[in-house]
């Protein structure tokens, strides 16, 4: 049976929306094992069985020069942007070399495209290989520095978000806007309003060719830039500070390295995409527990045999929570990803990722180790207090360890159960870290033991959750009669009970005379019809109250 994604599959998949089959075979048994990114002037290797996506292949002569190159390399397809000029030649070269022509519908993402591309492996894992984003980002300083050295110019390559992706070794020139754009990898918010509010980004993003701007705040030198595009995708800029406009040369020296950089962007961003999805199933598959558990350690490259593990739940306070919006879920996705790098420090081949609104967190154990959850409380612990303020109030629940993989499930159940005590007890904290509503001290991070007896009640409320009464209960008949008298017997029994009946306590939580809340103590007795001197009773109200709250 053939390894890979066969092009029969993926034209049945994505051809009525994305993907035209233009020449050469694209049978079950034709197949591509990796996806990669190339242009005309690339000279990056090509994997054997490749589907090679052809960024800005333009014109039959352009296909047909590129069919010879990657049919050498063993590649299996070509995809273009449409509408594709085929002609007789590739026909025959496509043909020749077994290499499938496809199109690619005008619009739509070379970046969506290749996420969707997703061939399998020979032993079932979802994998395909892409140039890695370490080798991208050192081409675009590459590209930054030769470009420099062209214009005789300082050079930034930057995102569509103002990010410094890569600049040239000669900044000393430039103003102290490039500056400390540079040493922040980031274009300050001063700047870009500046930029914003004049329309420079505009007429940047919708300029064929290099853009001559004048200085656009005091102290700042004039600059040329030229947006970065794959096809219809913009991806970013390239910016050089320079007195004058360039010259027509320059332009399109300018505009080749643009080119150039629009591949390498592509290329970092497909790879990075890649090794996220990778994460994300590799999580899901830890988690399930089972025969896919053991399959999914495989992945996280342990020098040594992993034997078993365990999980962390982190998510914000169910209470307050806003809904899940895409900035948010990318604020959480960030935290996954910073909670990972802290505990690989010193807990190799941990790996984290963000399921849902939930961030899970797999720490694999040995058989020749005991295991210590003392580090992962100190690494855990460190980290939410380090958190900036849109996180501050995230909490970590982390499960029981197990001996084996394939009870990393019982882990991930225990650590969902501490999340939801914790998310459950900071959503009702009555100050910042000084405790939830009944006085119990407000946890971020907490194993089962920590919260023993709240996860009882708990899941004794899961189990009654169900359950409808056909009778009505004390704290029932109390509700009901301060719904009907305007009072507070239900709020005054708590606030005694939690009290432990002392009347002096109660009375100054409650702001009221000790007679007057012995009085509503005699009111509620007859009211609920319950003995508030047998201690029985006492703690199965308390135990009611727990439960409804």
């Amino acid at each position: 049976m053939p390894k890979g994604d066969s092009i029969s599959a993926v034209l049945e998949r994505l051809g009525n929306s994305l993907l035209t089959h233009e020449a050469g075979p694209a049978g079950e048994t034709h197949v591509f094992e990796h996806v990669t990114v190339l242009s005309p002037i690339d000279d990056v290797p090509i994997p054997t069985g490749a589907l090679v996506l052809g960024v800005g292949v333009q014109g039959a002569h352009g296909i047909a020069e590129l069919l010879g190159r990657i049919g050498a390399a063993g590649a299996s397809a070509l995809v273009v942007r449409a509408p594709a000029e085929i002609d007789s030649d590739v026909h025959a070269l496509a043909t020749k070399e077994s290499i499938s022509v496809l199109s690619l519908v005008g619009g739509a993402s070379w970046l969506h495209l290749a996420t969707l591309l997703r061939p399998q492996s020979a032993d079932g894992e979802d994998r395909w290989t892409a140039v890695g984003t370490a080798d991208a980002e050192l081409d675009l300083f590459k590209i930054a520095n030769s470009l420099s050295g062209l214009l005789d110019a300082p050079v930034t390559i930057e995102d569509r978000g103002s990010r410094i992706l890569a600049f040239s070794a000669d900044q000393a020139r430039a103003d102290e806007a490039r500056k400390a754009s540079v040493l922040g990898q980031q274009v300050p918010n001063v700047y870009q309003t500046s930029l914003t509010s004049l329309g420079i980004f505009r007429k940047v993003y919708t300029s064929a060719r290099p853009l001559f701007i004048e200085p656009f705040v005091p102290g700042a030198q004039p600059r040329v830039a030229c947006r970065v595009a794959a096809g219809d995708e913009l991806l970013g800029s390239i910016w050089a500070v320079a007195e004058e406009p360039l010259s027509a040369v320059h332009e399109e020296a300018m505009m080749a390295a643009a080119n150039v950089a629009a591949i390498a962007m592509l290329r970092s961003r497909i790879a990075a995409d890649a090794a996220h999805r990778i994460r994300l199933a590799t999580v899901a598959a830890l988690l399930e527990g089972g025969h896919p558990a053991w399959q999914a350690a495989q992945k996280l490259c342990s020098p040594r045999a992993v034997a078993g593990g365990y999980v962390l739940a982190a998510g914000l306070p169910s209470e307050g929570r806003a809904p899940s919006s895409p900035t948010a879920t990318a604020g959480l996705d960030h935290v996954a990803n910073s909670l990972m790098m802290l505990l690989r420090g010193e807990l190799p081949s941990t790996i984290c990722a963000l399921l849902g609104e939930t961030i899970y967190g797999v720490v694999p154990t040995y058989a020749d180790e005991t295991v210590d959850l003392s580090a992962i409380r100190r690494l855990t612990s460190g980290f939410v207090q380090r958190l900036g303020r849109d996180w501050r109030r995230l909490v970590i629940g982390i499960g029981a360890p197990v001996d084996r993989l394939a009870d990393l499930n019982r882990s991930r159940d225990d650590a969902d159960l501490v999340l939801r005590v914790l998310r459950s007890s900071a959503g009702t904290s009555t100050g910042a870290g000084t405790g939830t509503g009944t006085g119990t001290p407000q946890l971020r991070v907490a194993t089962r033991e920590d919260v023993y007896a709240r996860s009882l009640l708990l899941r004794l409320s899961d189990l009654l959750a169900g359950d409808v009464p056909g009778y009505a209960g004390p704290l029932d008949r109390l509700r009901d009669y301060d719904r009907t008298h305007d009072s507070a017997l239900l709020q005054t029994l708590r606030c005694w009970l939690d009290n432990f009946g002392d009347i002096s306590a109660a009375s100054e939580r409650l702001h009221i005379h000790k007679n007057t809340l012995r009085y509503r103590l005699k009111r509620i007795a007859e009211v609920t019809r319950a003995d508030l001197n047998d201690a029985e009773t006492r703690f199965e109200l308390m135990l009611q109250f727990r439960l409804e709250y």
